[in-house]
Protein backbone atom coordinates (compact mmCIF):
# COMPACT_ATOMS: atom_id res chain seq x y z
CA UNK A 1 0.00 0.00 0.00
CA UNK A 2 2.92 2.47 1.18
CA UNK A 3 4.63 1.55 -2.38
CA UNK A 4 1.48 2.66 -4.31
CA UNK A 5 1.17 5.67 -2.39
CA UNK A 6 4.71 6.30 -3.16
CA UNK A 7 3.92 5.69 -6.82
CA UNK A 8 0.89 8.28 -7.04
CA UNK A 9 2.95 10.84 -5.07
CA UNK A 10 5.74 10.51 -7.89
CA UNK A 11 3.31 10.57 -10.58
CA UNK A 12 4.59 13.44 -12.91
CA UNK A 13 6.26 15.03 -10.23
CA UNK A 14 9.44 16.25 -11.53
CA UNK A 15 7.97 17.69 -14.26
CA UNK A 16 4.98 19.10 -12.54
CA UNK A 17 7.24 20.96 -10.22
CA UNK A 18 10.40 21.44 -12.26
CA UNK A 19 11.05 25.21 -12.91
CA UNK A 20 9.76 25.34 -16.44
CA UNK A 21 6.49 24.63 -15.50
CA UNK A 22 5.73 26.34 -12.54
CA UNK A 23 6.82 29.36 -15.00
CA UNK A 24 4.65 28.29 -17.33
CA UNK A 25 1.63 28.52 -14.70
CA UNK A 26 2.63 31.61 -14.06
CA UNK A 27 2.99 32.89 -16.92
CA UNK A 28 -0.82 31.55 -17.52
CA UNK A 29 -2.04 33.55 -15.00
CA UNK A 30 -0.86 36.18 -15.92
CA UNK A 31 -2.16 36.03 -19.73
CA UNK A 32 -5.81 35.13 -18.06
CA UNK A 33 -5.73 38.44 -15.76
CA UNK A 34 -4.50 40.36 -18.70
CA UNK A 35 -6.79 38.91 -21.67
CA UNK A 36 -10.09 39.50 -19.38
CA UNK A 37 -9.44 43.02 -18.31
CA UNK A 38 -8.89 43.99 -21.43
CA UNK A 39 -11.69 41.58 -22.97
CA UNK A 40 -13.58 44.09 -21.72
CA UNK A 41 -12.95 47.54 -22.88
CA UNK A 42 -14.32 47.20 -26.58
CA UNK A 43 -17.72 45.98 -25.70
CA UNK A 44 -18.15 48.14 -22.30
CA UNK A 45 -19.81 50.46 -24.33
CA UNK A 46 -21.97 48.15 -26.10
CA UNK A 47 -22.64 46.52 -22.81
CA UNK A 48 -23.92 49.57 -21.42
CA UNK A 49 -25.91 51.06 -23.79
CA UNK A 50 -27.69 47.87 -25.16
CA UNK A 51 -27.90 45.20 -22.58
CA UNK A 52 -28.09 47.41 -19.51
CA UNK A 53 -29.88 50.52 -21.33
CA UNK A 54 -27.93 53.48 -19.65
CA UNK A 55 -28.17 57.04 -20.81
CA UNK A 56 -25.92 57.84 -23.77
CA UNK A 57 -24.91 61.17 -22.07
CA UNK A 58 -23.79 59.44 -18.81
CA UNK A 59 -21.43 56.82 -21.40
CA UNK A 60 -18.11 58.23 -20.27
CA UNK A 61 -18.74 58.65 -16.61
CA UNK A 62 -19.75 54.80 -16.96
CA UNK A 63 -16.99 53.68 -18.72
CA UNK A 64 -14.30 55.51 -16.62
CA UNK A 65 -16.15 54.02 -13.35
CA UNK A 66 -16.13 50.74 -14.43
CA UNK A 67 -12.82 50.41 -15.34
CA UNK A 68 -11.38 52.56 -12.36
CA UNK A 69 -13.29 50.38 -9.74
CA UNK A 70 -10.67 47.55 -11.52
CA UNK A 71 -7.86 49.69 -9.74
CA UNK A 72 -9.54 50.49 -6.38
CA UNK A 73 -9.72 46.76 -5.61
CA UNK A 74 -5.92 46.78 -5.97
CA UNK A 75 -5.25 49.57 -3.56
CA UNK A 76 -6.85 48.47 -0.96
CA UNK A 77 -6.29 44.44 -1.00
CA UNK A 78 -2.96 44.84 -2.78
CA UNK A 79 -0.97 45.38 0.99
CA UNK A 80 -2.92 42.62 2.85
CA UNK A 81 -2.58 40.32 -0.05
CA UNK A 82 1.62 40.84 0.22
CA UNK A 83 1.35 40.42 3.64
CA UNK A 84 -0.33 37.16 3.91
CA UNK A 85 1.62 35.67 1.08
CA UNK A 86 4.66 36.18 3.27
CA UNK A 87 3.31 34.89 5.92
CA UNK A 88 2.70 31.70 3.80
CA UNK A 89 5.02 29.82 2.34
CA UNK A 90 1.98 27.75 0.36
CA UNK A 91 1.52 29.71 -2.99
CA UNK A 92 -1.20 27.03 -4.53
CA UNK A 93 -3.95 27.84 -2.37
CA UNK A 94 -4.24 31.09 -2.83
CA UNK A 95 -3.51 31.07 -6.47
CA UNK A 96 -6.30 28.73 -6.40
CA UNK A 97 -8.54 30.83 -4.57
CA UNK A 98 -8.16 33.78 -6.71
CA UNK A 99 -9.09 31.91 -9.69
CA UNK A 100 -12.40 31.10 -8.48
CA UNK A 101 -13.10 34.57 -7.45
CA UNK A 102 -11.65 35.76 -11.26
CA UNK A 103 -14.15 33.02 -12.28
CA UNK A 104 -17.30 34.29 -10.36
CA UNK A 105 -16.49 37.80 -11.09
CA UNK A 106 -16.45 36.92 -14.89
CA UNK A 107 -19.56 34.90 -14.63
CA UNK A 108 -21.39 38.33 -13.13
CA UNK A 109 -19.80 40.39 -15.27
CA UNK A 110 -21.08 38.19 -18.42
CA UNK A 111 -24.22 37.90 -17.27
CA UNK A 112 -24.86 41.32 -15.74
CA UNK A 113 -28.23 42.99 -15.89
CA UNK A 114 -27.74 46.12 -13.77
CA UNK A 115 -25.10 48.46 -13.68
CA UNK A 116 -24.61 47.18 -9.75
CA UNK A 117 -23.88 43.96 -10.90
CA UNK A 118 -21.19 44.67 -13.31
CA UNK A 119 -19.52 46.66 -11.08
CA UNK A 120 -19.58 43.98 -8.29
CA UNK A 121 -18.06 41.12 -10.94
CA UNK A 122 -15.34 44.13 -11.43
CA UNK A 123 -14.69 44.34 -7.83
CA UNK A 124 -14.19 40.45 -7.97
CA UNK A 125 -12.08 40.55 -10.38
CA UNK A 126 -10.07 43.03 -9.03
CA UNK A 127 -9.55 41.31 -5.53
CA UNK A 128 -8.16 37.91 -7.87
CA UNK A 129 -6.25 40.19 -10.35
CA UNK A 130 -3.77 41.54 -7.79
CA UNK A 131 -3.82 38.16 -5.65
CA UNK A 132 -2.33 36.97 -9.41
CA UNK A 133 -0.08 39.83 -10.04
CA UNK A 134 1.74 40.08 -6.76
CA UNK A 135 1.43 35.77 -5.72
CA UNK A 136 2.92 35.25 -9.24
CA UNK A 137 5.72 37.42 -9.75
CA UNK A 138 6.82 36.49 -5.99
CA UNK A 139 6.71 33.00 -7.26
CA UNK A 140 8.43 33.72 -10.38
CA UNK A 141 11.33 35.61 -8.00
CA UNK A 142 11.73 32.96 -5.31
CA UNK A 143 12.76 30.51 -8.65
CA UNK A 144 14.70 32.47 -10.67
CA UNK A 145 18.67 33.18 -9.61
CA UNK A 146 19.56 36.82 -9.26
CA UNK A 147 21.26 37.02 -12.25
CA UNK A 148 18.56 35.38 -14.23
CA UNK A 149 15.48 37.17 -12.10
CA UNK A 150 15.38 40.30 -14.54
CA UNK A 151 14.98 37.85 -18.01
CA UNK A 152 12.38 36.03 -16.22
CA UNK A 153 10.06 39.05 -14.76
CA UNK A 154 10.67 40.36 -18.50
CA UNK A 155 9.50 36.91 -20.42
CA UNK A 156 6.01 36.95 -17.60
CA UNK A 157 5.30 40.73 -18.61
CA UNK A 158 5.49 39.63 -22.02
CA UNK A 159 2.81 36.85 -21.94
CA UNK A 160 1.06 39.43 -19.64
CA UNK A 161 1.08 42.02 -22.76
CA UNK A 162 0.56 39.15 -25.29
CA UNK A 163 -3.19 38.91 -22.82
CA UNK A 164 -3.43 42.95 -23.17
CA UNK A 165 -3.13 42.66 -26.57
CA UNK A 166 -5.29 39.49 -27.51
CA UNK A 167 -7.99 40.61 -25.13
CA UNK A 168 -9.87 43.65 -26.59
CA UNK A 169 -9.10 42.25 -30.33
CA UNK A 170 -10.61 39.03 -30.13
CA UNK A 171 -13.54 40.66 -28.15
CA UNK A 172 -14.22 43.17 -30.78
CA UNK A 173 -14.25 40.62 -33.40
CA UNK A 174 -16.17 38.28 -31.87
CA UNK A 175 -18.96 40.59 -30.96
CA UNK A 176 -19.20 41.64 -34.25
CA UNK A 177 -19.10 38.59 -35.76
CA UNK A 178 -21.16 36.39 -33.70
CA UNK A 179 -22.87 37.99 -30.88
CA UNK A 180 -22.96 38.83 -27.27
CA UNK A 181 -23.34 35.58 -25.36
CA UNK A 182 -20.71 33.66 -28.14
CA UNK A 183 -18.06 36.11 -27.15
CA UNK A 184 -18.00 35.14 -23.58
CA UNK A 185 -16.99 31.26 -25.02
CA UNK A 186 -13.49 32.97 -25.20
CA UNK A 187 -12.75 33.96 -21.45
CA UNK A 188 -14.05 30.37 -20.45
CA UNK A 189 -11.76 28.49 -22.51
CA UNK A 190 -8.99 30.93 -20.83
CA UNK A 191 -10.13 29.75 -17.22
CA UNK A 192 -10.50 26.48 -17.76
CA UNK A 193 -7.15 25.97 -19.15
CA UNK A 194 -5.62 28.31 -16.61
CA UNK A 195 -7.46 26.14 -13.79
CA UNK A 196 -5.90 23.14 -15.05
CA UNK A 197 -2.46 24.51 -15.20
CA UNK A 198 -2.60 25.48 -11.18
CA UNK A 199 -4.48 22.46 -10.15
CA UNK A 200 -1.58 20.42 -11.56
CA UNK A 201 1.74 22.28 -10.81
CA UNK A 202 3.18 21.38 -7.82
CA UNK A 203 4.88 23.72 -5.65
CA UNK A 204 8.56 23.50 -5.41
CA UNK A 205 10.07 23.57 -1.26
CA UNK A 206 10.74 27.26 -0.59
CA UNK A 207 14.13 28.16 -0.77
CA UNK A 208 15.73 28.94 3.07
CA UNK A 209 16.42 32.57 3.57
CA UNK A 210 19.35 33.25 5.79
CA UNK A 211 18.64 33.32 9.21
CA UNK A 212 20.02 36.09 11.73
CA UNK A 213 22.94 34.96 13.39
CA UNK A 214 26.37 36.22 14.05
CA UNK A 215 27.93 33.94 11.29
CA UNK A 216 25.27 35.43 8.56
CA UNK A 217 25.90 39.13 9.82
CA UNK A 218 29.41 39.12 11.00
CA UNK A 219 27.87 41.17 13.98
CA UNK A 220 26.66 39.75 17.75
CA UNK A 221 23.37 40.80 18.72
CA UNK A 222 25.19 43.63 20.77
CA UNK A 223 26.57 45.20 17.53
CA UNK A 224 23.47 45.33 15.27
CA UNK A 225 21.95 48.91 15.50
CA UNK A 226 18.48 49.68 16.92
CA UNK A 227 16.74 49.83 13.53
CA UNK A 228 17.66 46.96 12.50
CA UNK A 229 16.68 44.98 15.73
CA UNK A 230 13.47 46.48 15.63
CA UNK A 231 13.08 45.39 11.76
CA UNK A 232 13.81 41.33 13.38
CA UNK A 233 10.86 41.93 15.61
CA UNK A 234 8.08 44.42 13.97
CA UNK A 235 6.12 43.98 11.37
CA UNK A 236 6.55 47.42 10.87
CA UNK A 237 9.89 47.95 9.83
CA UNK A 238 9.35 46.63 6.63
CA UNK A 239 7.33 49.13 4.98
CA UNK A 240 9.72 51.75 6.71
CA UNK A 241 12.70 50.57 5.38
CA UNK A 242 11.64 49.59 2.02
CA UNK A 243 9.83 53.68 1.56
CA UNK A 244 12.84 55.18 2.14
CA UNK A 245 15.04 53.18 -0.09
CA UNK A 246 14.98 55.77 -3.64
CA UNK A 247 15.03 52.62 -6.20
CA UNK A 248 11.92 51.36 -4.84
CA UNK A 249 10.03 54.85 -4.43
CA UNK A 250 11.55 55.76 -8.44
CA UNK A 251 10.15 52.08 -9.73
CA UNK A 252 6.92 52.91 -8.00
CA UNK A 253 6.45 56.24 -9.74
CA UNK A 254 7.32 55.22 -12.71
CA UNK A 255 4.94 52.74 -12.55
CA UNK A 256 1.90 54.84 -11.68
CA UNK A 257 2.64 57.06 -14.29
CA UNK A 258 3.12 54.63 -17.51
CA UNK A 259 -0.20 52.93 -16.44
CA UNK A 260 -2.09 56.31 -15.31
CA UNK A 261 -1.63 57.26 -18.85
CA UNK A 262 -2.62 53.67 -20.19
CA UNK A 263 -6.00 53.80 -18.21
CA UNK A 264 -6.75 57.13 -19.23
CA UNK A 265 -7.04 55.98 -23.38
CA UNK A 266 -8.60 52.69 -22.30
CA UNK A 267 -11.05 55.03 -21.15
CA UNK A 268 -11.27 57.41 -23.96
CA UNK A 269 -10.63 56.00 -27.20
CA UNK A 270 -12.93 53.37 -27.70
CA UNK A 271 -15.68 56.27 -26.78
CA UNK A 272 -14.19 58.73 -29.16
CA UNK A 273 -13.44 56.49 -32.50
CA UNK A 274 -17.12 55.32 -32.57
CA UNK A 275 -18.49 59.10 -31.74
CA UNK A 276 -15.92 60.44 -34.50
CA UNK A 277 -15.62 58.03 -36.81
CA UNK A 278 -18.26 55.04 -36.57
CA UNK A 279 -15.55 52.35 -35.60
CA UNK A 280 -17.09 48.82 -34.55
CA UNK A 281 -15.68 47.25 -31.61
CA UNK A 282 -13.07 44.81 -33.92
CA UNK A 283 -10.97 48.20 -34.78
CA UNK A 284 -11.33 49.76 -31.19
CA UNK A 285 -9.36 46.34 -29.66
CA UNK A 286 -6.92 46.56 -32.83
CA UNK A 287 -6.07 50.14 -31.78
CA UNK A 288 -4.30 49.49 -28.59
CA UNK A 289 -2.24 47.07 -30.60
CA UNK A 290 0.50 49.57 -31.25
CA UNK A 291 1.29 49.99 -27.20
CA UNK A 292 1.79 46.71 -26.21
CA UNK A 293 3.34 44.37 -29.37
CA UNK A 294 6.45 45.95 -28.75
CA UNK A 295 6.60 44.83 -25.44
CA UNK A 296 5.54 41.64 -25.77
CA UNK A 297 8.96 41.14 -28.30
CA UNK A 298 10.94 43.53 -26.16
CA UNK A 299 10.01 42.58 -22.63
CA UNK A 300 12.13 39.71 -22.31
CA UNK A 301 15.28 41.39 -23.22
CA UNK A 302 14.58 44.25 -21.61
CA UNK A 303 15.15 41.83 -18.53
CA UNK A 304 18.65 40.54 -19.56
CA UNK A 305 19.71 43.95 -20.16
CA UNK A 306 18.87 45.18 -17.00
CA UNK A 307 20.92 41.87 -15.75
CA UNK A 308 23.64 42.83 -17.73
CA UNK A 309 23.86 46.29 -16.93
CA UNK A 310 21.53 47.06 -14.43
CA UNK A 311 18.46 48.91 -14.48
CA UNK A 312 20.04 53.23 -14.65
CA UNK A 313 21.38 53.63 -17.63
CA UNK A 314 18.15 51.54 -19.64
CA UNK A 315 15.51 53.64 -17.62
CA UNK A 316 17.11 56.80 -18.02
CA UNK A 317 17.59 56.64 -22.29
CA UNK A 318 14.35 55.03 -22.36
CA UNK A 319 12.36 57.54 -20.62
CA UNK A 320 13.83 60.35 -22.38
CA UNK A 321 12.84 58.96 -25.50
CA UNK A 322 9.10 58.39 -24.49
CA UNK A 323 8.98 61.79 -23.48
CA UNK A 324 10.38 63.07 -26.60
CA UNK A 325 8.52 61.01 -29.72
CA UNK A 326 4.89 59.18 -28.57
CA UNK A 327 6.01 56.19 -30.92
CA UNK A 328 8.63 54.93 -28.60
CA UNK A 329 6.15 54.95 -26.18
CA UNK A 330 5.14 51.03 -26.36
CA UNK A 331 8.77 50.17 -27.24
CA UNK A 332 10.54 51.34 -25.05
CA UNK A 333 8.01 51.00 -22.18
CA UNK A 334 9.70 47.66 -20.83
CA UNK A 335 12.96 49.53 -20.63
CA UNK A 336 11.42 51.78 -17.89
CA UNK A 337 8.56 50.66 -16.41
CA UNK A 338 9.15 46.39 -17.32
CA UNK A 339 11.85 46.18 -15.53
CA UNK A 340 10.29 47.35 -11.90
CA UNK A 341 9.59 43.86 -10.80
CA UNK A 342 13.52 42.58 -10.92
CA UNK A 343 14.23 45.54 -9.27
CA UNK A 344 12.07 45.86 -6.62
CA UNK A 345 12.58 42.06 -5.27
CA UNK A 346 16.41 42.70 -5.88
CA UNK A 347 16.07 45.91 -3.39
CA UNK A 348 13.85 43.65 -0.86
CA UNK A 349 16.82 40.54 -1.01
CA UNK A 350 19.01 42.97 -0.58
CA UNK A 351 17.83 44.01 2.48
CA UNK A 352 17.20 40.93 3.47
CA UNK A 353 20.86 39.64 3.27
CA UNK A 354 22.53 42.82 4.49
CA UNK A 355 20.49 41.73 7.88
CA UNK A 356 18.70 38.34 7.68
CA UNK A 357 15.56 37.31 9.25
CA UNK A 358 14.37 41.41 9.18
CA UNK A 359 11.51 40.86 7.30
CA UNK A 360 10.30 37.71 8.43
CA UNK A 361 11.32 34.16 8.03
CA UNK A 362 9.58 34.07 4.84
CA UNK A 363 11.38 37.24 3.19
CA UNK A 364 9.56 40.34 2.04
CA UNK A 365 9.21 39.96 -1.76
CA UNK A 366 4.99 38.84 -1.96
CA UNK A 367 5.01 42.58 -0.08
CA UNK A 368 7.34 44.42 -2.15
CA UNK A 369 5.59 43.20 -5.18
CA UNK A 370 2.37 44.13 -3.73
CA UNK A 371 3.35 48.18 -3.28
CA UNK A 372 3.85 47.56 -7.35
CA UNK A 373 0.54 45.94 -7.69
CA UNK A 374 -0.88 49.00 -6.04
CA UNK A 375 1.27 51.46 -7.59
CA UNK A 376 -0.33 50.23 -10.93
CA UNK A 377 -3.97 49.98 -9.07
CA UNK A 378 -3.39 53.60 -8.38
CA UNK A 379 -3.03 54.38 -12.46
CA UNK A 380 -5.79 52.03 -13.15
CA UNK A 381 -8.28 53.93 -11.24
CA UNK A 382 -6.69 57.64 -11.37
CA UNK A 383 -6.11 56.97 -15.20
CA UNK A 384 -9.61 56.61 -16.18
CA UNK A 385 -11.13 58.70 -14.27
CA UNK A 386 -8.92 61.72 -15.01
CA UNK A 387 -8.73 60.70 -19.03
CA UNK A 388 -13.17 61.54 -18.65
CA UNK A 389 -12.85 64.20 -16.87
CA UNK A 390 -10.27 65.96 -19.24
CA UNK A 391 -11.90 64.49 -22.60
CA UNK A 392 -15.44 66.41 -20.98
CA UNK A 393 -13.64 69.56 -20.29
CA UNK A 394 -10.86 69.86 -23.07
CA UNK A 395 -11.57 67.27 -25.68
CA UNK A 396 -9.58 63.89 -26.42
CA UNK A 397 -7.07 66.29 -28.35
CA UNK A 398 -5.80 68.67 -26.08
CA UNK A 399 -5.92 65.55 -23.22
CA UNK A 400 -3.48 63.38 -25.34
CA UNK A 401 -1.62 67.17 -25.78
CA UNK A 402 -1.56 66.98 -21.69
CA UNK A 403 -0.46 63.34 -21.52
CA UNK A 404 2.05 64.41 -23.43
CA UNK A 405 3.59 66.83 -21.90
CA UNK A 406 3.01 65.07 -18.34
CA UNK A 407 5.07 61.81 -19.69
Amino acid sequence: MAEIREKSYSLGHRWRSSQFFVLATIAIALFAETFLYGYLVPILNFMLMNRLQSDPSHAQELISTVLGVYGVLGVVTGPIIGHLADKSPDRKMPLLISLSLCIVGTCLVAGAHTIHILIFGRVMQGIAGSAVWIIGFATVADNMSPDRVGFGMGLMLSFANSGTISGPVISGLLLEATGYWATWSVPILVLTVDLIARVVMIEPPPKALPSPNIASTGFSPLEISGEEQDGLSEENSFWRIILFDGRVVTCLLITGMSVTVTGSFEATLPLYVQENFGWGSSTVGMLFSGLVIPGLIIGPLAGWVRDRIGARIPAVFGAILQATVLIAMGTLRPFVSGIAPAELTAAAKAHQERTPGIFGTNGGTSRVIAMLDVASSLGLSIGPLLGGVLKALIGFKYMTWAWGKYF
